[in-house]
């Protein structure tokens, strides 16, 4: 319900009421009356559920009593029974059909119900009874422009202006409802009245927008700094400025401007971290004005110390620009700060993984994992950082592990399945690596990771070519741009001795980046020299041996050579 419950009766209780004291009744020893200043007591105190009964015995004994009715709709506004406070409200109205409160309070919990129609027809009605309550106007105002009645609600704020004259505030109103309906022109016109009846850093700030809207830098730049002569702490206008500047690159003044609005710790921190990175990042600042940018940035952390959204951009800036212990130790404070938030702890990890600290990784994840117990990516994070570091047991029990604890049906299950099956095929055990591919294959057989890792390992070996190559085949309609699936198709189309196509497959590898990869220019190679384009062939041997000497090329270059001149 978007009606603020507490804070509706806050005011409800600023209010008189005239309650009915009963008469001593014999249906107790206890007056009605009694139970209802006790019941208004408890309310008062907070002790909802005892006002509850005090006042619900208070009706008992005597039905009439309208105010009990009303603290006991309040009370159950409060528990979000809406229907049953209707009901209570109803019965407070009908014994005191004249009591506008009761009305205004339906009127308002209508409202905060979505039922809007109801709303402003009990606002309409009270406004006809009562056409000088001015707090009627502006409640059913604001109703109308959040439900988009504006015409409605501009006829509204000319009803207030005429019962109490043109204020500020039905005049900001009336220039938010034009710019609502794009009534450019006519907002324009509003706020140089505004600006003109009501002087106010906003408004210059408004009119600075509305100018800068239409490319009229010079009287832009004249309102926000007429809104800064009023308030040299008003920092939205240094905004306006700045960003004039920046598009002028008249940088001087974009630095200057950009920093009250950075340093003002009333601004809110999502905002300047979205506009660093949605617009300072990207222009080349950076590389230009370096020293500049990083002011930027510490402005904005001493404005929001233990900010997550500004700490996290600080931190990344840092690493970006080669200060990675500085990023670091940002990013660390901000885990610190922000222990149990799991966006912070992912962006600190996610270095540690770029920057390959997989002991560290490990440690901070297994913590993180106590935090956050269900998320699988984390355990699948720490068997990655295992593998990296060369402990595949490590890794294959953490992925196991996951097997176990994941539900059948999630997403993960098929990335463990690929995974456990290149550990297996690395630590030698074949037969649990086709297994786990067979496994993951039967939650998606067209899942490319695993079919080309286990076409390819099919085609290291030299068996079920035919299941490999359809496998393989799979992949490369699903990427055919992707280097490594066009290398294993084309390997697998060489070892089926179809060389003219594995000749295609194999330079479309070469093409997508395959030329930066040794082993994909050996089985280019490989494959003209089967078709007896033999210097070209040597040419790609040279060019992979150059890439990885590892290989031991030279020593096959060697052999084929020879060989050719045995035939």
């Amino acid at each position: 319900m978007n009606l603020s419950v507490r804070t509706i009766l806050q005011v409800i209780l600023l209010l008189p009421f005239a309650f009915v004291t009963a008469q001593a009744s014999d249906k107790d020893s206890v007056s009605a009356g009694d139970y209802y200043i006790e019941g208004v007591r408890e309310f008062c105190a907070g002790e909802y559920d005892k006002a509850g009964e005090l006042l619900s015995r208070c009706v008992w004994l005597n039905p009439y009593n309208d105010a009990a009715w009303y603290y006991m709709s309040m009370i159950q506004i409060g528990d979000n029974h809406t229907d049953q406070a209707l009901d209570y409200l109803d019965k407070a109205i009908s014994l005191s059909p004249d009591n506008q409160w009761y009305r205004l309070t339906k009127a308002r919990l209508y409202s905060g119900m979505g039922e809007s129609e109801r709303a402003i027809e009990l606002y309409n009605a009270l406004i006809e009874e009562n056409p000088e309550k001015s707090n009627y106007y502006y409640e059913l105002t604001d109703l109308l422009m959040r439900n988009s009645k504006l015409d409605e609600a501009l006829e509204t704020l000319d009803r207030i202006d005429e019962l109490r004259g043109v204020s500020e505030v039905t005049g900001n109103a009336r220039y938010e409802i034009l710019m609502a309906q794009s009534r450019y022109d006519e907002a324009l016109m509003q706020a140089l009245k505004l600006n003109e009846d009501f002087p106010s850093p906003r408004t210059a700030l408004i009119l600075g927008d509305l100018y800068k809207t239409k490319y009229d830098d010079t009287t832009s730049l004249y309102y926000y700094n007429k809104a800064v002569s009023m308030d040299p702490d008003y920092t939205p206008a240094y905004f306006g400025m700045a960003e004039i500047y920046r598009v002028k690159r008249d940088f001087y003044n974009f630095f200057n401007s950009i920093d009250p609005f950075l340093a003002d710790p009333q601004i809110n921190p999502q905002m300047k971290t979205s506009y660093m990175e949605d617009v300072i990042f990207p222009s080349g600042m950076v590389q230009i004005f370096r020293s500049k940018v990083d002011t930027m940035i510490i402005r904005t952390m001493q404005a929001h110390p233990a900010d997550t959204s500004v700490l996290t951009m600080a931190g990344m800036y840092f690493i970006a620009i080669d200060s990675t212990d500085k990023g670091m130790d940002i990013l660390y404070r901000n885990m610190e700060l922000h222990p149990n938030v799991e966006s912070v702890r992912m962006a600190y990890m996610g270095q540690l993984y770029y920057m390959q600290e997989w002991d560290t990784l490990i440690q901070i994840a297994e913590e993180t994992l106590k935090l956050f117990p269900d998320h699988f990516t984390l355990r699948e994070l720490i068997a990655i950082a295992y593998w990296q570091k060369g402990d595949l047991k490590a890794a294959v029990d953490n992925y196991r592990q996951i097997l176990k604890e994941a539900p059948d049906d999630h997403p993960i299950l098929i990335n463990c399945y690929g995974s456990l099956g290149d550990m297996y095929y690395e630590l030698g055990n074949r037969s649990k690596s086709y297994s786990c591919y067979e496994k993951g294959l039967r939650i998606n057989d067209n899942y490319s990771p695993i079919l080309n890792n286990y076409a390819y390992y099919l085609s290291e070996e030299g068996r079920h070519l035919k299941k490999a190559l359809e496998m393989s085949r799979k992949t490369v309609l699903n990427e055919p741009e992707n280097p490594t699936y066009l290398d294993t198709y084309g390997w697998l189309l060489y070892l089926t001795g179809d060389y003219q196509e594995a000749r295609k497959y194999l330079e479309k590898a070469k093409i997508y980046g395959g030329d930066e990869s040794a082993v994909i220019l050996d089985h280019y190679a490989e494959t003209l020299f089967a078709l007896k384009e033999y210097n070209l062939a040597f040419l790609y041997w040279g060019n992979a041996d150059r890439l990885d000497p590892d290989m031991g090329l030279s020593v096959k270059i060697k052999e084929r050579r020879e060989q050719i001149k045995k035939k």
